[in-house]
């Protein structure tokens, strides 16, 4: 077996072991993640949409701040290059 197929299926199975861990952790069984096949994903999505509203929230309240100084720093830029011209 190639050494890359061999890390594949390491990475696999590691990747498995941790979300296996953390759906243990949160409560899922694989015989509840079946048997409530529909109702999980539904709650996947709304956990989801939970997040990415969240997310969204802090992500605005930090580009205030982060895209007037990438801006500011930009200008300098190219300001610094048309005088050495």
């Amino acid at each position: 077996m190639p050494q890359s197929v061999g890390r594949t299926i390491f990475k696999l199975l590691l990747l498995s072991l941790v979300v296996g861990i953390v759906m243990r952790f949160l409560g899922v069984t694989p015989r509840s993640l079946i048997a409530n096949f529909g109702e999980t994903i539904e709650s996947l999505f709304n956990s989801a949409m939970s997040f990415a509203s969240w997310a969204v929230d802090y992500v605005l309240v930090g580009a205030v701040i982060v895209v007037p100084i990438w801006l500011v720093t930009v200008l300098l830029k190219m300001g610094k290059g048309r005088k050495s011209e």
